[in-house]
């Protein structure tokens, strides 16, 4: 009798144990060393995004071969892009795509057309482009106007404002 009630406590722990399993990795902020915004600058060109992105204050040369759409970088907005917000552009396209373009423009059944580095790059390769692109996009202040925030993904509003 006393191992059945054993048992049933072990089950019982181990069901609230796996329900307390949570995916966490939309949580927080990620925090990567420091990178060098001019490699980054190099890096930007030498993995060809220029043929997509263009760089608002970044005298970039012109793409050998000019992609499916021209997304823009980095702006005088209400708020900076931030970070982790950058690094999530870079290593998944997918998870916001700008408003700013037609679906078929960025992307083909829901993912973005956008060439996944992932394989590709290193953490120091990813913390320089970020580091390039961080510089580009500086606060802007309007007093009274009201910035749209970006940071939450509304229902009725399936895309979102990532930098692509």
């Amino acid at each position: 009798m006393g191992s059945i009630v054993i048992k049933l406590i072990a089950l019982c722990a181990l069901i609230c144990l796996t329900a307390c399993d949570r995916d966490d990795r939309g949580q927080g902020d990620i925090y990567l060393p420091s990178g060098d915004a001019a490699k980054g600058e190099m890096l930007f060109v030498s993995f060809g995004c220029v043929g997509c992105h263009s760089v608002i204050g970044a005298e970039l040369p012109e793409p050998v071969e000019a992609g499916p759409v021209r997304v823009l970088l980095g702006s005088r907005t209400g708020r900076t892009m931030s970070y982790g917000q950058l690094v999530t552009s870079i290593v998944n396209p997918s998870h916001r795509l700008s408003p700013r373009y037609r679906r078929e423009e960025v992307s083909r059944e829901g993912e973005s057309l956008m060439t996944y580095y992932n394989d590709v790059l290193t953490v120091t390769q990813l913390t320089d482009l970020v580091a390039f692109l961080q510089a580009h996009y500086t606060k802007a202040e309007r007093p009274g106007y009201k910035y749209r925030d970006y940071s939450e993904k509304s229902d009725d509003d399936s895309e979102s404002a990532d930098p692509q």
